[in-house]
């Protein structure tokens, strides 16, 4: 872990311990307890919904202790949208963390932002798109999805397993956007690592938060794209998104 990893986590832990977190109808605090008195103590971070609290076990090392957060985040997540149940399939679980980690970025910008610092140092706002991703270790395109393809398709955005490629709707902006190319996103990294309708829910979560970890470190430009969209007045994909979905809401009516 470079220095600035370091210094960056630091940072992270600092705001973390310091204001609480609100998600969904949840205010939690973040508390770092002894391993004794972890309540699972094969984990270094827990959910106490009881009590409003995220726990952490104390004395980890600054990558451990990001991991563990970052863990304790994606299990909160499906909580609060109710997606730990056994039928759970992967389209549950994809939606759940991209619309649940929207939420997450919207209601603690300051959270957030220091999350993704401390994941990859060099993160910067990008006001562009991203053409290309890393997935996994393969390499996956984005590009915008013909206005006539998503209104006959009736999807804003999709996934393509085989070309590795994403397509978004160019009418999409703000929250919406973020959302969706999350969501797509989420399945390429399911598609990577493995996860399936047949994965157990506590392989998912485990595989989902290490995937993030990576993703988020190797497109930097990506999640600060994504944060940005989250943000007040976030523009569209392109400049003649808003027109085309005027367009298409005036053919609807």
């Amino acid at each position: 872990m470079s220095p600035q990893h370091i210094t960056m986590t630091s940072q992270l832990r600092c705001l973390a311990l310091s204001m609480p977190l609100e998600f969904g109808p949840y205010t939690l605090t973040v508390c770092e307890l002894s391993a004794s008195q972890m309540p699972v103590r094969r984990r270094h971070g827990c959910l106490d919904m009881t009590h409003g609290r995220v726990l952490i076990q104390e004395g980890l090392a600054p990558a451990q202790w990001r991991r563990a957060f970052l863990h304790a985040l994606v299990r909160l997540v499906h909580y609060a949208q109710a997606v730990l149940l056994h039928e759970s399939t992967e389209e549950h679980l994809t939606h759940s963390l991209a619309s649940g980690l929207s939420q997450l970025a919207r209601r603690n910008p300051r959270l957030t932002w220091a999350l993704l610092r401390a994941i990859n140092p060099h993160l910067r706002h990008a006001q562009r798109a991203p053409q290309r991703l890393t997935v996994g270790v393969q390499a996956w395109t984005v590009r915008t999805m013909p206005v006539k393809t998503a209104a006959r398709l009736r999807v804003f955005g999709q996934a393509d397993l085989g070309r590795r490629c994403i397509e978004l709707d160019p009418a999409l902006s703000g929250t919406q956007l973020a959302v969706i190319f999350l969501h797509e996103a989420v399945h390429a990294l399911h598609h990577e690592i493995g996860v399936t309708d047949q994965t157990s829910l506590r392989i998912a979560h485990s595989r989902q938060a290490d995937a993030l970890l990576q993703f988020f470190a190797g497109n930097p430009q990506a999640a600060g794209w994504w944060f940005g969209l989250l943000q007040p007045a976030a523009a569209p994909l392109f400049e003649s998104g808003q027109s085309q979905l005027r367009s298409r809401l005036s053919v609807s009516s």
